[in-house]
């Protein structure tokens, strides 16, 4: 518990007390790194490929990475400026910082886009007993991203998640941590160690929608030597697998990831031939529309049969009134002669739901939609509707559907004059979403009424106010 609140006095103080401070920028690729003189270990980062996009983006801080020591001799460390920040090699930069007690050195190494940063430690005389990397993140008041925030470590081979929005109780993660990271939606800022595990990371709180991961190291030996990999990127499956194959589960597909990757790889092949993924969304929702055909059909014969037997039913019920066992007896044997089984309405719909969620996931968390255009007023299929036409006629489209679906057996009146309030919930539900999600929901919607229009006229079912299908 001291440990605890010594260390977390000393991350506030070093995240929050320290002045604007000298830098050096480096000039990659795809973005512009800069070094800090101070406490931290970068002082911005910014991609060039993603305009306004910098470690901001996902932190709500420009400033990421610092590492602060126990014991109260030095802990002026977490807030020391570097008394030197030079390139000392082709693509190799330190820091360093040197009094009667120390000489702390901090190099950086860049090799193309990615960063490995070696820290070297070491103490001429007294030295602390820990040393602390810290990785904050935090909210901001009426952030539009709050629920993408995350503080994430990956641990017993699965990824914990933590929205920073979230108060999160001090947790020590005893068991070995291959990397902690922040992320937003589409982008993670991650550190990997590469000298060995962190003997704990402590996850907690520190304020209103802030929260921070520290990685803690033993000083052993009175020098600390350490290497890290650092990483700030797109949520890009093949670029997250080439550093590290567990990163890929930093992309958010939810509990049916298995289902969500197989539809992303779908969604990427059908853009290779059009070219743009507002096409490829439509594509992907017809070809979805077909592969679940057959169990629509079969549900809508269920249901069919379900109409057909609820009048039996009711005969029995008035047949033989407060005695159940023989309306039982009765009801069963009129279901394995009729050969209606209860649950063959429902139980077809029920198996499309895992698809409709991966869908609906990949819809929402694939980096691909990032800024990808797809016609007229639609310039960004990751933002929502400027102008939210696609909800609108989404909803339109589902109160249409109504007119065509019969409505299930046994549903009372209110809970018809209940569900068709359910477009408007819908359209309601999709305002603040992305527009991609919302153009599948548009399509899905017009494929169903003439889905629809053909199981009607196939199966002899006339026209009734009924439920639409989100599937």
């Amino acid at each position: 518990m001291k440990l605890k609140m010594i260390l977390i006095l000393a991350v506030l103080s070093c995240g929050f007390g320290i002045s604007a401070s000298a830098e050096t920028t480096i000039s990659l690729p795809h973005s512009n790194l800069s070094l800090d003189q101070g406490a931290f270990w970068f002082r911005q980062w910014d991609l060039k490929d993603h305009k306004g996009v910098s470690l901001s983006t996902i932190m709500n801080y420009d400033s990421a990475l610092s590492m602060t020591f126990s014991g109260a001799d030095y802990t002026y460390l977490n807030q020391q400026a570097g008394q030197s920040l030079k390139e000392i090699a082709p693509s190799q930069y330190q820091w360093s910082y040197s009094d009667d007690k120390v000489d702390y050195k901090r190099t950086y190494e860049v090799q193309g886009d990615q960063i490995l940063v070696d820290v070297a430690v070491q103490f001429k005389q007294k030295a602390p007993e820990k040393a602390f990397l810290n990785l904050v993140s935090r909210g901001l008041k009426d952030d539009h991203e709050a629920r993408d925030r995350e503080l994430d470590y990956f641990a017993n081979g699965k990824i914990e998640r933590n929205r920073v929005d979230k108060d999160i109780d001090a947790t020590d993660v005893s068991v070995p941590v291959k990397w902690v990271g922040a992320a937003s939606r589409y982008f993670l800022f991650a550190v990997l160690p590469q000298s060995g595990a962190p003997e704990k990371v402590l996850l907690q709180s520190t304020g209103a929608q802030n929260a921070q991961a520290s990685m803690q190291y033993p000083v052993v030996g009175k020098q600390l030597n350490l290497k890290f990999k650092v990483l700030f990127t797109p949520k890009e499956l093949e670029t997250l697998r080439a550093i590290d194959p567990s990163l890929d589960t930093a992309v958010n597909f939810g509990f049916f990831t298995f289902i969500g990757y197989p539809i992303l790889l779908l969604l990427k092949f059908i853009y290779k031939f059009v070219g743009n993924y507002g096409v490829a969304i439509i594509i992907l929702t017809l070809l979805i529309k077909l592969l679940t055909f057959p169990l629509v059909m079969k549900s809508m014969k269920g249901m069919r049969k379900m109409a057909e037997f609820q009048p039996k039913m009711k005969a029995l019920k008035e047949k033989h009134g407060d005695n159940k066992q023989a309306f039982n007896q009765e009801m069963m044997v009129l279901m394995k002669s009729s050969g209606y089984n209860p649950m063959s309405g429902c139980f077809p719909m029920l198996l499309q739901m895992p698809i409709f969620f991966a869908l609906y996931s990949v819809l929402y968390s694939a980096y691909e939609l990032y800024h990808a255009p797809f016609c007229f007023w639609i310039h960004d299929l990751s933002a929502k509707d400027p102008y939210y036409i696609t909800p609108v006629l989404m909803m339109l489209i589902m109160l249409f559907q109504q007119k065509l679906t019969p409505p299930q057996p046994g549903m009372d009146k209110t809970q018809q004059k209940l569900m068709r309030f359910m477009p408007v919930l819908f359209a309601a539900f999709m305002l603040a979403y992305p527009v991609g999600l919302c153009l599948y929901m548009l399509v899905n919607s017009v494929f169903s009424v003439l889905q629809q229009q053909f199981l009607n006229k196939k199966l002899g079912i006339g026209p009734s106010a009924g439920v639409p299908s989100p599937f």
